[in-house]
């Protein structure tokens, strides 16, 4: 049995991945412990830290230590989940990793390529595994779009679009896996407490959703990323130093990729996921990343292509499911969850974030 804990409160998917370790007849959830932070105490409010904490104590593991440390030291476990502030994970990373404890942190990785650098280099000082868990590898249409671009059924890939919103982790009618119900109200000088809407913690619309069109960037177009012109902005969110959106353009040796993101507008009202563009036609989500998405493929003309199906064993039902399997049966973790791509994923954020703030264009770190 595969002994996890998990360390943080602080990001809204603690609860679905308290969830998948008890749903892993190979793991076992030891314990739990938040990381302190030294953001403003709020209410409990749903999906902020102190209600994450409960309800992962009520629901699935009541053994709630005060000091992560204190549990690392106390319950040995083999891995460590951590869903941290973006801030804490170089610190979080080396305290799991001088103990001989693996490590899947959630996305992204860091907030800078720096902070990954830290990471990296407490991973192979100690010699543990670090994964990234990013939920889009769970989502059996993204890979039966991956399967059809890298088909060429509609030519080659040279252009990715990619748009995708929410109101912010904490706003108006947000809804995370593992929890039935709606963020509650708050108002906003609440809400500006919240580490979320802070950038000296990693908040803001660049490290929550930007991360995912470099993800989708990096596995969809490989390797060879040059360089990124980016701008971020805060258009309805002035409580915050965070940008509430952006809009990005990756440049590649004959290929490209745009990405857009925001806090301000809902996914469920706005054509949501991504595109790939093709020398002989296009690979498209359809529906919207909530409103049962699928994948279509279409020709130059406009004639609908017939694409494969992709029917995901269980190791792709979630992170816990994929690491048991890969200790348990022995199978490599997936690529793009492995640390070495997501110091690539990181370099092209990295340098999104780096070009918001220089107005400039920005070379990717190779």
């Amino acid at each position: 049995m595969i002994k996890a804990v998990i360390i943080g409160a602080s990001h809204m998917h603690i609860n679905e991945i308290a969830l998948y370790i008890t749903e892993c007849p190979d793991m076992e959830l030891l314990a739990v412990a938040d990381a302190k932070s030294s953001v403003e105490d709020i209410p409990p409010f749903r999906y902020t830290p102190l209600w994450n904490l409960n309800n992962v104590k009520e629901n699935y593991c009541s053994n709630v230590y005060e000091d992560y440390r204190e549990m690392l030291d106390t319950e040995k476990p083999d891995i460590a989940f951590i869903l941290t502030e973006n801030c804490q994970k170089p610190e979080v990373v080396e305290e799991c990793a001088k103990r001989g404890i693996n490590v899947s942190i959630e996305k992204p990785i860091a907030v800078s390529i720096e902070e990954a650098d830290k990471i990296k280099a407490s991973v192979d000082k100690y010699g543990i595994e670090a994964v990234v868990n990013w939920p889009v590898v769970w989502r059996d249409y993204v890979h039966k779009m991956k399967n059809a671009i890298d088909s060429g059924i509609v030519g080659k890939p040279i252009k990715l679009r990619y748009i995708n919103g929410h109101t912010g982790p904490l706003g108006k009618g947000a809804k995370h896996r593992g929890v039935s119900d709606n963020a509650e109200e708050m108002t906003d000088d609440v809400r500006a407490k919240t580490w979320w809407h802070q950038d000296s913690h990693g908040g803001g619309v660049f490290l929550d959703i930007a991360c995912y069109g470099c993800f989708f960037t990096r596995w969809f177009l490989g390797e060879g990323a040059k360089s990124i012109i980016s701008m971020g902005a805060n258009l309805n969110t002035p409580y915050g130093d965070t940008d509430d959106n952006f809009a990005a353009s990756i440049k590649y040796d004959g290929k490209m990729s745009v990405i857009e993101g925001t806090w301000t507008t809902p996914r469920a009202v706005i054509p949501s996921g991504p595109m790939m563009l093709c020398t002989d036609g296009v690979v498209m989500c359809t529906g919207g990343a909530e409103n049962a998405p699928d994948v279509k493929a279409f020709d130059i003309y406009g004639n609908e292509v017939e694409i494969p199906s992709a029917t995901l064993d269980d190791k792709y039902k979630n992170m816990p499911f994929q690491y048991a399997n890969h200790i348990v049966n022995g199978e490599e973790i997936y690529d793009m969850l492995t640390l070495d791509k997501n110091m690539e994923v990181m370099a092209i954020l990295d340098a999104a974030i780096k070009s918001s703030k220089s107005g400039k264009e920005e070379k990717i770190r190779g």
